[in-house]
């Protein structure tokens, strides 16, 4: 895909401008009607700028206030297993974004569907909170261009803070007392915020539902007052009021910010309060991230066939091989490798790091929501998907849209054109009666069925899938919410992989969200120790012209070589198994002592002696 070529050359920048020469224009010049509603809408904010990392656990994961994340705006950034600081990584995920499409009273359709946001100058989402009118101002959407992240360590911190003042017989804690990060936390009603922030919470409203979520303990009922005990929590429905993730970022975004350039549709006027979260395991759920969004329609008038979704497009490290499929049961949508080989010849070819012969499977699982109006969930309803190579495409079915009800009939569970999709094939066969809402429902390993292998896709593209749930109706101020996770596993057999441990993941993080993370939420991470590891030849002889052999190493270890004094000489990166060359890695070695350490995410770091001798 040249859209990503570009972006991770070296000369971005430059190249950026001639990418972006390439695009269609926006459209300056469209039908009055439709140019009077959105100016009625417009607020004129900027495009959002703050990122941050969710890196608590297994996985780096970029976010983003302009409702566009896991990308760098410049390359991908869903970056598992996690490398050290400063080093490169391998992603999973190029990008993804929510997408929300309806029909409001008049006929009107309105779409709020990200894709790369303010790189292309196609925003569809800005920072901050809608009033209930729906409206907001530049200033607005500037106070809010930022995340505000809690960490469990603090939450500790704080709790033992508050036992030991509740020992003294106080029952106010003093300022000092309390982590900064708990103090600057955007609950309703919080005393300190504005004066770390600079400007003031939004009062409270019909509707409002508390902003960030809080452990209510004192005070007053509804406020959030950590003096008097009350500390950050991850409330996913009524009966989730306690846990406390390894990490929690949270922010807010709106579709009210200004005119959507990249659906080139009405706003819906849509606010979303969003908590990124992470625990930090001994499991699966160590390469998991997991996000809560709050919805809130700002709207004045109801929008019917309302569909709310998801878009990814999954780059298995080289994003031109990648197929993708979806589990209807589970809510679950996947993208894993078409070969056995990430990548062409030496794994290198893509432009970009590559899983090479390792390569493991991603997931997006709905794991909760959205409701209807009839308190019913609706899990994923559709799943779709377009070729997104090359960047885009006027009028192709199977194409990346550009005009509303394309991303509409995407969102909906047909191809952009409205074609409905259908059974076998690449699902797109407009004499078929055979219509479906699921694309490559089958597993991969099913010869049988309906896959991505069975068919022989062609690998070369780059392929984005959407989820969508609905359709139903979205009433003035109703808040709604899903609750969805990125699900990982390392190390499947391919091709045509049997996704067994990926799907057991899937269950069990599902299971887990279901009972709000019980026994996850209050676990100290232990790491592993490792299993006696096999160096050999141990004395080593500068004479012999020998490697020296590491075995029984874990996957993904980094070996550093040390002299006595404690002294870097080389550091190595493998699999299970190392042949070092001592007397060209370390120009001639001195016989002595020499150290060799042994470091792997998730296990304690091992220290060995080894001897070279004459």
């Amino acid at each position: 895909m040249n859209f990503k070529i570009i972006f991770t050359s070296l000369f971005a920048f430059v190249f950026s401008i001639i990418s972006f020469a390439q695009l269609p224009p926006k459209k300056g010049n469209k039908e009055t009607n439709q140019s009077e509603q959105q100016a009625a809408y417009r607020s004129d904010c900027s495009s959002a700028t703050a990122q941050i990392d969710l890196a608590i656990n297994n996985v780096r994961a970029r976010l983003s206030t302009s409702g566009d994340s896991w990308w760098k705006k410049s390359e991908a950034g869903y970056i598992v297993p996690k490398p050290e600081p400063g080093e490169e990584g391998v992603s999973s995920i190029f990008a993804g974004a929510l997408w929300l499409a309806g029909i409001d009273e008049g006929g009107n359709l309105k779409t709020a569907c990200q894709t790369y946001g303010s790189v292309t100058g196609d925003d569809e989402f800005w920072p901050g909170p809608l009033a209930d009118d729906g409206l907001t101002d530049a200033d607005n959407c500037a106070n809010w261009d930022r995340f505000f992240t809690v960490s469990k360590t603090s939450v500790d911190l704080f709790k033992s803070n508050w036992a030991k003042a509740l020992s003294e017989n106080r029952t106010e804690l003093n300022p000092d007392e309390i982590p900064e990060e708990i103090k600057g936390w955007p609950a309703l009603g919080n005393p300190f915020f504005e004066d770390i922030y600079g400007f003031a919470l939004p009062p409270p409203n019909s509707g409002y539902n508390g902003l960030a979520d809080f452990w209510d303990q004192g005070g007053v009922a509804g406020k959030y007052e950590p003096q008097f005990g009350d500390f950050p929590v991850l409330r996913l429905d009524g009966n989730c009021n306690t846990t406390v993730p390894d990490q929690m970022i949270f922010s807010i975004i709106n579709d009210g910010g200004g005119i959507h350039s990249n659906s080139n549709g009405d706003a819906i006027l849509m606010e979303i309060q969003t908590t990124a979260f992470a625990f930090k395991t001994n499991d699966e759920i160590n390469n998991m991230t997991f996000y809560s969004h709050r919805m809130i329609n700002r709207a004045i008038e109801s929008i019917d066939s309302t569909y709310i979704g998801l878009w990814v497009n999954p780059d298995l490290g080289c994003y031109s091989d990648d197929y993708i499929g979806c589990d209807v049961d589970r809510n679950l949508a996947y993208a894993y490798n078409s070969d056995a080989l990430d990548g062409n010849a030496n794994c290198d070819d893509c432009l970009v790091p590559t899983y090479c012969t390792d390569i493991p499977a991603v997931g997006i699982d709905l794991f909760k929501g959205p409701m209807n109006e009839l308190g019913e969930e609706l899990g994923m309803s559709t799943f779709t998907y377009y070729d997104g190579s090359p960047y885009y495409t006027a009028n192709a079915p199977n194409k990346r849209p550009k005009e509303a009800t394309g991303f509409y009939h995407y969102l909906s569970g047909s191809w952009r054109d409205g074609t409905p999709l259908t059974q076998g094939g690449s699902g797109y066969n407009p004499s078929s009666q055979e219509i479906v809402k699921h694309a490559f429902s089958s597993p991969p390993n099913d010869p049988m069925g309906w896959n991505m292998c069975s068919v022989g896709m062609p690998p070369a593209g780059d392929y984005h899938m959407i989820q969508g749930s609905g359709p139903f109706t979205l009433i003035p101020g109703a808040i709604n919410k899903i609750v969805t996770g990125v699900v990982w596993v390392p190390s499947i057999e391919y091709p045509c992989p049997d996704l067994s441990p990926f799907f057991d993941a899937d269950d069990k993080a599902q299971q887990l969200v279901d009972n709000c993370f019980a026994g996850l939420s209050t676990s100290i991470f232990k790491p592993k120790t490792f299993d006696p590891i096999s160096i050999f030849p141990n004395p080593y002889s500068l004479s012999s012209n020998a490697s020296l052999q590491l075995k029984d190493l874990p996957l993904a270890t980094k070996v550093s070589i040390f002299d006595i004094n404690g002294r870097l000489l080389k550091t190595y990166k493998g699999e299970t198994q190392m042949q070092l060359d001592l007397m060209t890695d370390l120009d001639n070695p001195s016989p002595g002592t020499y150290v060799v350490q042994v470091q792997a995410e998730g296990y304690e770091a091992k220290a060995y002696k080894f001897l070279i001798m004459k």
